[in-house]
């Protein structure tokens, strides 16, 4: 996924003025402290589920992003103290210009310029021509796990190499779009020599493929370009998995690890005066693939892995009270732009209503569940946009529990207890229809499980029955939401610092079986909102219309928004780096070893 939007991985509400530097003492000190298990320069990082593929258009899982970070890289990084977008394969932002006449008159035009000693791991130079194939991956139809990556290139109408540089080259935009720079500046370069090497997208345009992209999708050679794409070689085969960034993948092992080696070429050793992110400082890094939370823990007091992310938040609290590792290891956390919420089938008979959602939304104490499932270590929100955010409608106040109103709402509804059983009911197209209501839960997450039973606690009290439906994620993910054969389910939805874009989740095109709309919100009102929203530039405007679209998600209560959770972080101080706001809020290159 775009590393500068991402659609999963981890995302947060208070900008801190600059980065938080963890680890002590330098290379230069004499010893001082524990002494550790490990003293050598490779980096032991934990997984909490195995990715399912290591190439950026296709994954679907955020745990792959720590990984194919450092193998492919974007035209632009992010810097982790200022915000602000810094160099990676080009030397800096795109000079931005708007387009005053010709066919993309009151457009934008982004040109940017490549770095000449930017090369790929197996010494081929990075070309505009490989620039230019990466886009054209996106504009290939017959690739739809590139679906969600395309919806931030839709304003894009062509790509230009320069005629007198051929470092430089021009993103066309036929329109305005808030996120423009950001979505192309984050674009994962794919080497065209080794994931075309015959040539069967070369003679594919990209204003051809943004044009007439259903047609041509039909043609033998994108379908064939397609297939090979989608293949297992290039998302797991390190012959095929080459790319601009420092480090090589090394080894894959089902369920064990996922080993990387610091390619001895890196060409970022070459730019003089070297660069803050073009540094590689450890020798290798071991992904170790550890789901279960008590192996987690006992991985680090055994100090079998040096940096684990995303531990249920009890055991985080629990371990950064235990001495031994206290001495070993920093517990850190940031807050994020993540939410976790229960959404509802909004066009389900029984949750049509926006005032049976609302009253649902009163049944649960949402910092009860904070309490209990997250130690603490998270934030309630009333709706999908980050409090931090200067965007964020601060009218909207928090929808708490209330079990009195939820009654008022459902009878104001019309669903009553007509025959006594308990259950509220009511005559839809002249048959007696009980409100009873499947939810479905990973079976797999402690957490999920939980709000699950406390949900269907709440909702009982006001005479709403919920079943309980174990499903694996693929299966509720593949079959149930897709088809949108559900009532209620828990889930979470990651952010980050930008501008939002609701397209995605909320726009009315999303709710398609491949699209993240699951909760099937929206109409042409908020529809024609989004869009306004995507092409305001003018600040004071967007921001009227992001007030009000978030008015009109509050009032309507698609969702059930619950909270945005603490980024938890374990790291040994055998190393030192900078955590920050951003998501992912560390890199991996960033960490140099301070004792041995």
């Amino acid at each position: 996924m775009n590393r500068f939007l991402n659609i999963l991985s981890s995302l947060m509400f208070l900008l801190l003025a600059g980065a938080l530097t963890y680890g002590c003492g330098s290379s230069d000190e004499a010893p001082t402290g524990p002494v550790f298990k490990n003293n050598d320069n490779t980096l032991r990082v934990r997984l909490a589920s195995e990715p399912d593929r290591l190439n950026p258009y296709l994954t679907v899982s955020g745990y792959a992003r720590p990984v194919y970070q450092e193998i492919f890289l974007p035209l632009l990084e992010y810097n982790h103290e200022t915000f602000e977008p810094t160099p990676a394969l080009a030397i800096g932002r795109p000079v931005i210009e708007e387009i005053t006449d010709g066919a993309y008159a009151g457009g934008m035009k982004y040109t940017y310029e490549l770095n000449e000693y930017a090369t790929f791991s197996d010494g081929k130079p990075l070309r505009v021509e490989d620039v230019i194939f990466s886009f054209k991956l996106l504009f290939n139809l017959n690739i739809a796990e590139a679906g969600p990556h395309r919806n931030s290139y839709l304003a894009v109408a062509d790509v230009v190499p320069d005629a007198e540089n051929p470092r430089k080259f021009t993103v066309f935009a036929k329109e305005k779009y808030i996120l423009a720079e950001d979505s192309y500046s984050g674009t994962n370069i794919y080497p065209e020599h080794i994931f075309d090497p015959e040539g069967l997208m070369a003679d594919y345009q990209i204003a051809d493929l943004i044009a007439n992209g259903e047609a041509l999708a039909e043609e033998a050679p994108m379908q064939q370009f397609a297939e090979q794409f989608r293949s297992a070689p290039f998302s797991r085969d390190a012959s095929k998995l080459i790319g601009t960034g420092p480090y090589l993948f090394s080894e894959w092992v089902d369920g064990d690890y996922i080993s990387m080696v610091r390619d001895p070429n890196w060409w970022g050793d070459k730019v003089p005066g070297g660069h803050a992110y073009l540094h590689a400082y450890p020798d290798s890094v071991v992904f170790r693939i550890i789901p279960d939370q008590t192996t987690a823990a006992n991985a680090l007091k055994n100090e079998l892995i040096d940096v684990a992310p995303t531990l249920d938040a009890n055991t985080f609290v629990e371990l950064r009270e235990n001495e031994f590792l206290k001495e070993r290891y920093d517990f850190l956390t940031t807050e994020t732009f993540n939410f976790y919420f229960v959404a509802m089938n909004n066009k389900n008979p029984l949750l049509e209503d926006k005032r049976v959602r609302r009253a649902l939304a009163h049944v649960l104490d949402v910092q009860i569940i904070i309490d209990a499932a997250f130690a603490g270590l998270a934030v309630p929100v009333p709706g999908p946009v980050a409090p931090s955010k200067a965007h964020a409608n601060k009218d909207l106040s928090l929808v708490g529990k209330d079990i009195e109103k939820a009654k008022a709402l459902l009878t104001e509804a019309g669903w009553e207890d007509t025959n006594d059983n308990g259950i509220r009911d009511k005559m839809i197209n002249g048959e007696l229809v009980e409100m009873e209501m499947e939810y479905l839960v990973n079976p797999g997450s402690i957490f999920a499980s939980t709000l699950s039973e406390v949900m269907k606690d709440g909702a009982s009290q006001v005479g709403v029955a919920i079943t309980i439906v174990p499903r694996e994620p693929r299966v509720m993910v593949g079959e149930d939401l897709a088809s949108r054969n559900y009532a209620l389910y828990g889930y979470g939805a990651g952010g980050n610092h930008l501008l939002d874009d609701f397209m995605q989740l909320w726009h009315t095109s999303s709710n398609t079986p491949r699209g993240s709309n699951r909760w099937q919100f929206g109409n042409a009102e908020t529809d024609a909102l989004i869009e306004k929203i995507n092409v305001t530039i003018d600040p004071v405007e967007r921001h009227q219309l992001y007030q009000e679209f978030q008015r009109i998600v509050y009032d309507e209560q698609p969702l059930i928004f619950l909270f945005s959770p603490m980024e938890r972080l374990v790291v040994s101080k055998r190393w030192e780096g900078n955590v920050s706001q951003l998501a992912p809020n560390y890199i991996l290159r960033d960490f140099k070893v301070i004792k041995k």
